[in-house]
Parts: C-alpha cells; sequence; structure tokens
C-alpha cells in the first residue's frame, strides 16, 4: 500500500483531498507557496450549490463573442491582448455548446455537486467547524422578464436532474428577501442549496486538523518531477525534493505545466472572478443572491457582505482589472437599495477552467502512482469534497462509486 502521499497544491481541492488520504491513514504532504486556502479558494461566494450542474459553454453563446471584446465590465469578459492566444479554447468551449455535449456534461456534473452539502458537513465537523456549513437556499434574482426567459435551459437542465426550484413574482419576493429591490420581476428561488460563512475559515479550519494529524504543509513551489520507470519518486520544489510514493497534482490555474510534465497536455486556462468584500453593511440577507442579468452573487458572511463573481478570460500572469469590481459594487446597490456599509476591500482570483466545464480528476498519463485534481472552474467549493474522495480511492487502488471516463484527462489527447 502506498504509505507517503505529497499533495500538489493547499487550496481547497488539495485540502479535502489530503483530509480524505489522512482519515484513510496515509502520510500526507501538501506542498504550497502560499499558506492554505489563501489563493482561489480564498475569494468564492461561498456557495455550496446541488444546482451547479449548468456548464459554463451554453448554445448559441457564439453570438455573444463580440460583446464579450467590447465590454469590459460584463458577466462575461475577453481581453484584446489576449484574444488571439486564447483562440484554441474559445473554439473548444464552443465545440462544447451543442444540446448533446450540453447534456451529457451536466449529466457528469451531477455526481459531483449534488452530495455537496452533506460531505462538506461530514469534513466540517470532522475539522471542528461545522459552524460553517448553512442550508438556507440561494435565489437568481432577474430585473426583467426577458432575462428571466433568457435562463429557462439552465432551469430545466436543473429541474431535470432533481433540483428543486421555486419561482416567486410580486410581493411573494419580498415576503422571501425584504432587501431586494422592488423592481425585481422574477426570483428563482432554490432552497436546498447550501453556503459557507467564510471560506478562508473552512480552509484554516482543515489545515488545522490536517497538521494535528501529522500531515506536513510545505511552503514552497512545486517545479518538476522526478519521474523514473514510469512513477514520480518525488516532486522537486524550490525548497528541494519532496519523496513520495504517489503524488497528487490539485495547483488550481497553476496546474498547467505540471500535468504536461506528467504526460497530459490540458487546455487550462485562468479564468478571473473578482469579489468585494463590504464591512459592517446594513443588512444581512437570508441566503446567497445572484444577479440573473450579471452573473454575480452576493453572500452574507462573517466579515461582511462579499459581492463576487463574473468571468474575465486573461492570462494566469496578468494584473488585477479593478474597474469589474466597481461594476460589482454598483450592481449590489441596485440589487439592494437600502445597502449601507463601511470599508470595501478588492480582490481578483484565478479559477483553474476547461472548455468543457469539467474538472480533471484522475491518473496521469505518464506516472502510474500520479493523479490529477484540478480544473474545476465555478465549482471547485461545491466539487472539493467529492473530487477529495475520488481521489483518495484512486490513490488507495479501490474501486470508485461513479464512471471517471467523463474527467479523465485523456479526453483531451484527440
Amino acid at each position: 500500500m502506498v504509505a507517503r502521499v505529497a499533495v500538489v497544491g493547499a487550496g481547497v481541492v488539495g485540502l479535502a483531498t489530503a483530509s480524505h488520504l489522512l482519515r484513510r491513514r496515509f502520510d500526507v504532504t501538501l506542498i504550497d507557496p502560499k499558506p492554505p486556502g489563501e489563493a482561489c479558494s480564498f475569494g468564492n461566494a461561498g456557495c455550496l450549490s446541488r444546482a451547479s450542474c449548468v456548464p459554463l459553454g451554453l448554445p448559441g453563446m457564439w453570438k455573444k463573442l463580440p460583446g464579450w471584446l467590447l465590454d469590459r465590465e460584463g458577466p462575461f469578459s475577453i481581453r484584446w491582448r489576449h484574444a488571439f492566444t486564447l483562440a484554441p479554447w474559445l473554439w473548444q468551449l464552443h465545440r462544447n455548446t451543442s444540446m448533446a455535449r450540453v447534456a451529457a456534461i451536466a449529466d457528469a456534473l451531477h455526481p459531483l455537486v449534488d452530495p455537496s452539502i452533506d460531505k462538506w458537513r461530514t469534513l466540517a465537523q470532522w475539522a471542528d467547524a461545522p459552524e460553517l456549513i448553512r442550508q438556507e437556499g440561494y435565489a437568481f434574482a432577474y430585473e426583467s422578464a426577458a432575462a428571466f426567459d433568457a435562463d429557462r435551459l439552465g432551469r430545466e437542465l436543473r429541474l431535470a436532474r432533481g433540483v428543486r426550484i421555486e419561482v416567486l413574482t410580486g410581493g411573494a419576493i419580498g415576503e422571501y428577501e425584504p432587501a431586494l429591490a422592488p423592481s425585481i420581476t422574477h426570483l428563482v428561488v432554490m432552497p436546498e442549496q447550501g453556503h459557507v460563512t467564510s471560506p478562508l475559515r473552512l480552509s484554516r479550519a482543515l489545515a488545522t486538523k490536517l497538521q494535528s494529524g501529522g500531515a506536513t504543509f510545505v511552503r514552497a513551489s512545486a517545479l518538476d518531477f522526478d519521474v523514473r520507470d514510469g512513477r514520480v519518486a518525488a516532486v522537486v520544489t524550490s525548497g528541494g525534493r519532496v519523496d513520495a510514493d504517489a503524488v497528487v497534482l490539485a495547483a488550481g490555474a497553476h496546474s498547467k505545466a505540471l500535468a504536461a510534465r506528467l504526460g497530459s497536455r490540458v487546455p487550462l486556462e485562468a479564468e478571473r472572478g473578482f469579489h468585494v468584500t463590504l464591512a459592517n453593511p446594513s443588512l444581512t440577507l437570508r441566503g446567497p443572491i445572484c444577479s440573473g442579468e450579471g452573473k454575480y452573487f452576493i453572500t452574507s458572511m462573517e466579515d461582511g457582505l462579499r459581492v463576487a463573481g463574473t468571468v474575465e478570460l486573461a492570462s494566469v500572469d496578468a494584473p488585477p482589472s479593478y474597474p469589474r469590481t466597481k461594476a460589482l459594487l454598483r450592481g449590489a446597490r441596485r440589487l439592494l437599495p437600502g445597502l449601507e456599509f463601511g470599508s470595501v476591500t478588492e480582490w481578483m482570483g484565478r479559477r483553474p477552467s476547461l472548455p468543457d466545464s469539467l474538472p480533471v480528476i484522475g491518473r496521469a498519463p505518464a506516472a502510474a502512482n500520479a493523479f490529477f485534481a484540478f480544473g474545476h472552474g465555478h465549482v471547485g467549493l461545491t466539487t472539493a469534497p467529492a473530487t477529495g474522495e475520488l481521489v483518495a480511492d484512486l490513490v488507495a487502488g479501490t474501486p470508485t462509486p461513479i464512471d471517471m471516463s467523463p474527467y479523465s484527462p485523456e479526453r483531451f489527447a484527440h
């Protein structure tokens, strides 16, 4: 049996994977240049969504490309200077927008997102932080009937996979959430959804539990792998070698070059997301609210009201584009007209995004003892515990409860 497992990446997927490995009595080392949970995992909207089976690419998306290039503050934008290098990724995104592909992707996402709350409750209880997991639903707020109608396909995909949906209009909207603007025409409520009141504290709780259980954290960058006879003998880091009997690559948006060293060329790009956190807000939401038009979430968290979301495609090293956070703030004021607050903090993170909206979970092609767990896009927090369990099964050599072929790195080989 494998004894020593090196997990490259201490974001929420890496932490959840390491937690499941430690619970199975593996000797675990996590490698990351940053403290646990302080990269992309820090800034998400906190949603635990079994409704997140809808892929990024949907039919007719290509018609919106001119708008993406022209609107720097829209829900989906592309930086002009990066448009040429992103063209292959966008083409693959387009190839995944047929109804047949959309349905297949939704089916593959469903077993990862559906058990999210139950699996997070188990991990949070283990990490002595059960209070962080809440289940109070969330809602999509639409400012026009046209926007509500435009999202019909998403609702159909969710309903077909057992997601409970309630559509409110008129006075029922204010009864559900009194803080919402009276101009909201439709509120699509998904009462089964959950959220985390502090994604960073959740990551830190897992890290603390891992350390108390004997896991080691190495603050260094993974640079390469020492591969011998088709197996990884060690991870080569900026701080030296980390010997291992198995390796899990869970480095988020920084996984692309390392995956290539293990035999897989994946079309991974950095899909940049933003948030603003408003300290001392004058109101508390019962659950997250998503703008139907802007595709950003507003979530009450321990450190304030967080407005998070949107998509900007650019290189992984491109500097932040903080005018987008100003748009988030304007949107929050429009949806919540009574909102007042104190200081404002801005943040940008890099989601690890693949053009078919599915993560890469599976064995590396060039090393029998190396495994991938990256590319979760918008659903990293939601799918982290299910991913961690699946990877622990693969490392242990035990059967997985679901078909792993949709997540295989080999799907990009052709």
